[in-house]
């Protein structure tokens, strides 16, 4: 099989889909690796990544809705999910010990990880401009493998944080020192 050059709008056109791909690609990674940073590291998703999801997700149901009205299709009202999650835990008495706040939790942990694909999707196609050009099965599954391997990456530095970084580091950044951390002077720039 011989290389046949490509035409120079196709190729245009491909450029200008794999650029869209890669923004997309660093952007998610952007958002993604702090909450699986801060998993590895203390176990737990900080209530400002949850709230940051819920914002961006009302957001775009808000934009979605008033710009689309009765064209917006029926998974648009997936960005509904953290407000739903929100308002049952509003309604569950704030009593901890309570089994109906465990359930919420657990519950509020799925939906949030059933949604958040479709969530992440619906914002970019929103967001980024021809998004939607991009269907090149590869450059999809190229770009899911990036995303996933710094999501699994960022955990697995949060879970190895006592090698990598100090107590300093935690303390001068405005978090929490974790109970495991290495005392010294710390990596970050004064």
């Amino acid at each position: 099989m011989t290389d046949q050059p490509i035409p120079a709008r196709e190729a245009r056109q491909t450029d200008l889909g794999l650029r869209r791909l890669a923004t997309i690609t660093v952007a998610t990674t952007l958002i993604v690796w702090w909450p699986a940073f801060t998993l590895g590291v203390y176990r737990v998703i900080f209530f400002e990544q949850i709230l940051a999801l819920w914002a961006a997700a009302t957001a775009a149901f808000i934009v979605a809705v008033l710009l689309l009205g009765r064209r917006a299709q029926p998974a648009v009202y997936s960005l509904l999910l953290p407000t739903a999650w929100i308002l049952l835990t509003l309604l569950t008495p704030a009593d901890t010990t309570n089994p109906g706040h465990d359930v919420l939790f657990w519950l509020g942990v799925v939906v949030t990880l059933a949604g958040f694909p479709a969530m992440v999707a619906l914002v970019l196609i929103m967001v980024v401009p021809g998004v939607e050009s991009v269907r090149r099965p590869r450059d999809n599954i190229v770009a899911i493998g990036a995303i996933t391997l710094v999501v699994v990456l960022s955990f697995t530095l949060g879970t190895q944080h006592p090698r990598i970084l100090t107590c300093e580091d935690f303390k001068i950044s405005g978090n929490d020192q974790p109970a495991n951390c290495t005392q010294g002077i710390g990596v970050s720039v004064p």
